[in-house]
């Protein structure tokens, strides 16, 4: 007995709302009679179809399914789409509220779900339909009574049918359209982003160069790097040449210290350096024989 209270109770699926089946039940009339994609399904599927003009007291035809050849029949097909008892019921409250489309359509159909109907409900003539097993076809619970052949719907009904049609064309080429420029906002949105990530990877790309730049003025002791055909006049200034020299003689021997060693050694060897050996030579000379005539002065006397 403890355990039985204690014992989690099954969860109860939510009851779809009226909104929830009446556009499931729509979805399901609309492929009974359009196969989706097909590139001449022989009639047109118009939901929610008012009067245009002043006829027919305002009344509206949940679905009216037009046909085109002779395997639709060439009909004019009314639906009244039911979703749940309550809805049926408040139907049945009225009656004749249908009939100003039903008198128009050569059938007149009740599209509902399993249950809502009951027994000799249904009003003479209408026929029934509910979700079957396919999700492409509706069941037929009890078949519609046709008009004769000589039936033609009225001008009213017919062009309040066009009317609805054209609405819907209308609303189809605006999405379309609105559809369109959210695409190509998506991709100048897409765009703009990629630029905009481009140019801060430059930035960053910039910035890491100047502070490699300023580094490498800082340790050449400079301040600016003037081009070849110019003159650097100040020791903080240096040119283009300038450091090429430097780069080649670094790349000749390897090391500063080598290129410095390289550079004493070739100067050492120019011919105004011999002259300048020479005349230290010849001072040297001269001051050790004033020094030795100093030294017998001092001790002869």
């Amino acid at each position: 007995m403890t355990a039985d209270l204690f014992t989690a109770a099954e969860p109860v699926p939510a009851k779809p709302s009226d909104r929830a089946v009446t556009e499931d039940l729509m979805a399901r009339l609309k492929r009974h009679y359009i196969k989706p994609g097909a590139p001449l399904p022989g009639g047109v599927f118009v939901p929610e179809v008012g009067q245009n003009g002043s006829w027919g007291r305002g009344r509206r035809c949940d679905a009216i399914y037009v046909g085109f050849t002779g395997t639709s029949g060439r009909l004019l097909v009314g639906h009244e789409v039911k979703a749940s008892r309550a809805d049926w019921l408040t139907e049945l409250a009225q009656p004749g509220k249908a009939d100003t489309w039903a008198d128009e359509c050569h059938e007149w159909w009740l599209v509902t779900v399993p249950g809502v109907v009951h027994d000799g409900e249904l009003p003479d003539g209408w026929g029934l339909m509910v979700p079957g097993r396919s999700k492409t076809r509706m069941q037929v619970v009890t078949p519609a009574r046709r008009k004769p052949a000589d039936h033609r719907p009225s001008w009213d009904a017919v062009r309040s049918v066009i009317a609805r049609q054209d609405t819907l064309r209308q609303d189809a080429i605006r999405e379309g359209i609105a559809a369109g420029t959210a695409k190509v906002y998506e991709a100048q949105e897409a765009r703009v982003q990629d630029l905009v990530e481009q140019r801060l990877r430059a930035r960053g790309d910039v910035e890491s160069i100047s502070a490699e730049l300023d580094r490498i003025r800082r340790a050449l002791g400079v301040t600016r790097v003037l081009p070849s055909e110019e003159r650097a006049f100040r020791d903080s200034e240096c040119t283009e040449a300038d450091l090429a020299d430097v780069a080649a003689l670094l790349r000749h021997h390897g090391t500063l210290a080598e290129a410095a060693w390289g550079l004493v050694s070739r100067y050492g060897e120019h011919p105004f350096m011999q002259l300048r050996r020479a005349v230290d030579a010849v001072d040297r000379a001269r001051q050790a024989v004033i020094n030795s005539i100093r030294e017998g002065s001092a001790h002869g006397s």
